[in-house]
């Protein structure tokens, strides 16, 4: 849960354009800040950054919707208006819900989000996701954004103070499937276990890029029947895991700028929690207010990525990314000028000064179009 101050139905205008995306005069029909970002929790605050302290940020042309409103969890009930001349629509949350609000303003005629919402006026020009593509096509294209790793916290208690887990232990305790060669994760009475002391693994709501892509990681298909698959609360908030023994994936990117504290207006919900090693990597290092990513991320811990993490199975840093309508990548002037912003105007010192601040790693190849993911359009 972070306390964001645009978190409500529309954003005020503001009177400077954005350093990065260009000077380009909106049309009569346009907002005053033409671009309309939603999607993910996890790199909402980062982008938040960039963009919604309007003049003082370096891309103020771009209004980033979070994706919960103040009670951090997933609703339908819930609302924003992302241009002038869009309709009220239900508020993105999370990454999957980001890529299909997308893809309902870009191809309205095919897709309609969460089953009533019909976004016109091209309402959202890029969706914020944590992970990469769901689906095969060519329709979206994902471009990478910052570097990020995804652990477990957890609230401690007597006998579990610290954690390092490896990958087949993740997977024991998520698919509720015993692994009778490993004692650390034991099952009584069905219920799991680490080290003989009673846990609770947790998933925040089903549209998180968070979750898909660390169960994807832990090799998780089919999820015990003591794991809430149907929660509705957003990833990354530590107050979803308040008793003894819960456990949750979170971002190690969210959890260095929540807990580091010194960012106004981010809420810390890391208080009285720790986060988990995974297969000996330490997510993050050091204590705040000078926290920084850990192995966990990959080799440049502290520097600028220069090639994408490995995927799949046992795999727990990631890429973020910016996704866009391919149509972009040679479309209108408007458009060229988002794609630039996206891609050489997050070069520059401060992007990757504010980058780095809210815990993530900065990328090399933001330009290098042989690293963008394809997708189709999702509903």
């Amino acid at each position: 849960m972070k306390l964001n101050k645009y978190v409500g139905g529309s954003i005020a205008a503001l009177a400077a354009a954005a350093i990065a995306v260009g000077s380009v005069l909106p049309a009569q029909a346009d907002p005053t800040r033409p671009y309309a970002a939603a999607g993910s929790d996890t790199i909402q605050d980062v982008w938040n950054a960039l963009t919604n302290d309007g003049a003082a940020s370096p891309f103020g042309d771009i209004a980033s919707y979070d994706a919960f409103d103040g009670s951090g969890v997933a609703a339908d009930t819930v609302m924003i208006k992302p241009k002038t001349l869009a309709p009220w629509v239900t508020r993105p949350s999370g990454s999957g819900d980001g890529v299909k609000s997308l893809s309902a303003s870009w191809n309205s005629a095919n897709h309609i989000f969460k089953t009533k919402d019909l976004f016109t006026s091209s309402a959202i020009d890029f969706a914020r996701s944590s992970g990469g593509p769901s689906v095969s096509g060519s329709a979206l294209t994902f471009i990478p954004f910052a570097r990020d790793a995804v652990s477990i916290a957890f609230n401690p208690t007597t006998g579990l103070t610290s954690l390092d887990l490896t990958t087949a232990q993740i997977k024991e305790l998520y698919s509720g499937v015993d692994d009778s060669a490993n004692s650390v994760v034991t099952f009584v009475s069905g219920q799991p276990q680490i080290n003989g002391v009673a846990v609770h693994p947790k998933l925040p709501q089903a549209a998180s890029g968070t979750r898909k892509f660390f169960l994807a990681a832990a090799g998780v298909t089919a999820l015990a029947s003591y794991v809430d698959g149907a929660a509705t609360f957003g990833e990354n908030n530590g107050t979803f895991i308040p008793n003894d023994g819960d456990l949750v994936p979170f971002s190690a990117g969210q959890w260095i700028a929540q807990a580091n504290g010194q960012i106004p207006g981010l809420e810390n919900t890391t208080t009285g929690l720790a986060l988990a090693a995974i297969n000996g990597q330490a997510a993050v290092n050091g204590t705040a207010p000078t926290i920084t990513p850990g192995a966990l991320y990959g080799t440049a811990t502290l520097g600028n990525y220069t090639a994408p993490p490995a995927t799949g199975v046992g795999a727990f840093s990631r890429d973020t990314y910016d996704v866009i309508p391919t149509q972009f990548l040679s479309g209108t002037p408007k458009q060229a000028n988002l794609v630039a912003a996206l891609t050489s105007g997050l070069n520059g010192a401060s992007q990757k000064t504010t980058i780095k601040k809210y815990g993530f790693g900065t990328l090399s190849y933001l330009t290098d179009a042989s690293k963008y993911l394809s997708s189709a359009y999702t509903n």
